[in-house]
């Protein structure tokens, strides 16, 4: 939640003994809309009223202030008149006076809720693909809660409200524009923590001489594949779309695992021969393993969310551990991963 402020200005006259309240704030807000879509209905859309709701409730502002605040002339819309340029002059003169003021207040206020937002909080929701690091660094939290899945699976979770934050990754620069793209549009931000090295895991001393993503389509060779919606899934999918080499000439294209682990346990049980993953993954099984290039992982989130003390420490904890592990480097902006 984000809290903004904005002063109220409103006219109040006696009629009847009783109190007879203007909302000339709205007034402005209906005004501006009107500017801005030359129309009635373009005022009620922007402000989400009906047309019938908002026309009853200009009437009843011109009847206390006694003037038009509209003409509207057939075909072509409505526009203000003196009178409501000046009543817009008015009301935007007290906001910008009042703007710094709001400003200072919003940032005092926005501490005090995001501590209540804090107190008595169970858990903060991590929707990630996965990843040994954060994982670890999930384990030795008091703050979080993670739930592994594909990348597009967490970020799908993170924009319907599903989810605090969101853990996912891509190969380049190219692919990472059209995702931010996308959360920028309602207010969320993608944060690069760490730097991780994508390649082909194969058996100890490479017994089938793999040594090229072609090999892949090699009869003898047994693949074993992420799921559908893993960034490495769709990674693997782009490196065989450049090579022009179809999936249905990969034996063991359709069997699928959850995690680089899960494929890495496959193959040094002898039931595949080879999987796409991590490069720390291969070296914790005692697996070899051919590099494709390395590829940027993301926590994307609010910009409230990751101004949260616990938030700010996982990255540190993140970026830290990312230096020290093999496989891991520090973010680099620039990463793309090749076709062999």
């Amino acid at each position: 939640m984000q809290i903004k402020i904005k002063p109220a200005i409103s006219i109040h006259q006696k009629v009847s003994n009783a109190k007879d309240s203007v909302d000339l704030s709205w007034a402005a807000d209906l005004l501006r809309g009107v500017q801005s879509g030359r129309s009635l209905q373009a005022a009620a859309d922007s402000m989400d009223i009906s047309y019938r709701t908002l026309w009853n409730k200009l009437k009843g502002v011109e009847k206390s202030l006694g003037c038009r605040l509209l003409l509207s002339v057939k075909g072509h819309g409505s526009t203000l008149t003196e009178a409501a340029n000046t009543l817009l002059k008015i009301v935007e003169g007290v906001e910008l006076q009042y703007a710094s003021i709001n400003q200072k207040q919003e940032a005092i206020f926005q501490a005090r809720l995001d501590e209540l937002e804090n107190f008595d909080h169970q858990k903060w929701l991590i929707c990630a693909s996965n990843d040994p690091i954060l994982e670890a660094a999930i384990q030795d939290s008091d703050a979080f809660e993670l739930r592994t899945m594909g990348s597009g699976q967490s970020l799908e979770r993170l924009l319907s409200g599903d989810a605090d934050l969101a853990g996912f990754h891509v190969p380049d620069d190219e692919s990472i524009q059209g995702v931010r793209e996308r959360l920028s549009s309602q207010g969320i931000q993608a944060y690069p923590v760490m730097s991780r090295t994508q390649g082909l895991m194969v058996q100890k001393n490479n017994p089938l001489a793999i040594t090229q993503l072609k090999d892949l389509a090699r009869p003898e060779v047994r693949f074993i594949n992420r799921q559908k919606g893993a960034g490495t899934r769709l990674l693997l999918d782009r490196l065989l779309e450049s090579q022009q080499l179809p999936a249905k000439k990969i034996r063991g294209y359709q069997r699928e695992e959850f995690t680089h682990s899960a494929v890495a346990t496959a193959i040094l049980a002898g039931t595949a021969d080879v999987g796409l993953g991590l490069k720390s993954v291969a070296l914790e099984h005692d697996l070899d393993f051919l590099s494709l290039g390395d590829e940027t992982y993301f926590l994307a989130m609010s910009p409230q969310m990751v101004k949260r003390s616990a938030v700010s420490e996982l990255i540190r904890v993140l970026r830290k551990e990312a230096k020290k592990m093999p496989g891991y480097q520090e973010v680099k902006l620039r990463n793309t991963l090749k076709a062999n």
